[in-house]
């Protein structure tokens, strides 16, 4: 498996970045998607599963809606390398 790029100015310093390291989401703890070999725009930001969650403080998160754990999740940057359930938006700009 070939090591995927990933901004360190765009990933944690925690847990987040041990599981993109390992090559697991950090939301649906599923195994990565490859960018360059089905889709070079699988990226959480275009994925159908990403949704945003408005918090009491009005702050804006993004979350996954495929999480693995009951909580709310991790915290998502567009940029993430997608998992094995990317679906792609119909329009990402919307």
């Amino acid at each position: 498996m070939s090591a995927l790029t990933i901004p360190p100015a765009t990933v944690g310093r925690g847990a987040i970045r041990i599981k993109l390291d390992r090559g697991i989401h950090p939301a649906t703890l599923k195994p990565l998607l490859e960018p360059e070999t089905t889709n070079p725009l699988a990226r959480c930001g275009a994925c159908a599963h990403l949704i945003t969650r408005t918090l009491d403080d009005g702050t804006q998160r993004l979350k996954c809606a495929m999480k693995a754990q009951r909580r709310r999740g991790p915290d998502l940057k567009p940029n993430f390398p997608a998992c094995i359930d990317f679906r792609e938006q119909r329009n990402p700009s919307a």
